[in-house]
């Protein structure tokens, strides 16, 4: 009889944490997708191509909230849930994502004689292939820390709170959405690890058209 995998409480809580990171992340990237969508529909329309000061806020709204969510994932605090506090608890406990772990999540793979499963695992794995390997957690986390540098320092002094200093980089759109990228990659990365079940992405399809509202107008027409 397979003997059942016992999760410590360590593996527990970052299975926790990937959930409530899982619907944050995701929720970025459909957002910046509806926004880009957006723009797409007002280019395609020269009827609505004036200068408007909705269209300064849609735009303000919208880095402001990217660069609150970037902020939340990258910049970990004593008592928040993280992706990149997630990657350095991972990075300082290593052998609690092991291979034995990733076996009861996958099962036994055997292809001709090869071991699937581990060598799935031991792409991710330490010399031994047997956990996690910590020094390609702390690059992941090096890798997200440089791509959201600017977005961090804007979002600290300008989001967050008003700074008496200036920041020394104003992020531009395409850094908010390589961020925005980048977070969905090492998601996809690390799901695979904890629920050994591959994804490309964590955009959602939509099920339903949610542009239908653009169809209608929007103002009513007295009737005084």
């Amino acid at each position: 009889m397979k003997q059942e995998f016992v999760k410590s409480q360590k593996l527990e809580k970052w299975l926790k944490w990937m959930r409530v990171i899982r619907d944050e992340i995701q929720l970025l990237v459909w957002e910046a997708k509806m926004f880009w969508e957006v723009q797409d529909i007002i280019r395609q329309n020269p009827r609505i191509q004036n200068p408007n000061p909705f269209y300064r806020y849609l735009g303000r709204s919208y880095v402001s909230h990217t660069l609150a969510g970037l902020r939340r994932q990258i910049k970990p605090q004593k008592d928040s849930i993280s992706f990149v506090g997630l990657l350095e608890d991972i990075a300082q406990h290593p052998t609690e994502l092991s291979l034995a772990y990733y076996r009861s999540r996958r099962g036994e793979f055997i292809v001709y004689d090869r071991d699937v499963t581990k060598e799935e695992f031991s792409k991710y794995a330490d010399s031994t292939a047997e956990y996690v390997c910590p020094q390609k957690v702390t690059a992941d986390v090096d890798t997200l820390k440089k791509a959201a540098e600017a977005c961090e320092e804007f979002a600290d002094k300008r989001i967050a709170h008003r700074d008496k200093r200036d920041p020394k980089v104003v992020p531009t759109y395409d850094q908010l959405d390589n961020c925005i990228k980048l977070l969905d990659k090492m998601y996809v990365k690390y799901h695979l690890l904890f629920y050994a079940v591959g994804m490309t992405t964590l955009y959602p399809e939509p099920q339903y058209d949610w542009k239908v509202i653009f169809r209608e107008s929007w103002l009513v027409k007295s009737s005084g």
